[in-house]
């Protein structure tokens, strides 16, 4: 299992803000497109802003239901967490690890 950490209601709101943010940026370099950008680093700022967005989001939905967050380098152990919230959370990390989160090591 994952190495977890406490959360408090106010990490979880900074932790859904930050999801909130990171996916804004992530919609506008999707719909940036004049030319004058590298379009593959307009692809690449998208997908990162997308990543860290749906971390932030797995660190908000966990601290609220669960009243932790994973605490841990590798980004799959939120997922591994997501997957424990019920309802749903199962269903969540699933769309994760579809989306090119790769599952953590056993």
């Amino acid at each position: 299992m994952a190495r977890t950490a406490k959360t408090t209601s106010a990490e979880v709101r900074q932790r859904a803000g930050a999801a909130r943010e990171h996916l804004q940026v992530a919609l506008e370099r999707v719909e940036y497109g004049d030319g004058t950008a590298d379009p593959s680093a307009a692809a690449q700022v998208a997908a990162s802003n997308a990543i860290s967005a749906g971390i932030a989001a797995t660190d908000a939905i966990c601290g609220a239901v669960l009243g932790e967050r994973a605490n841990d380098q590798d980004h799959r152990s939120a997922v591994e967490l997501l997957s424990t919230v019920e309802p749903g959370g199962s269903a969540l990390a699933g769309r994760l690890l579809a989306a090119g989160a790769r599952p953590p090591p056993r």
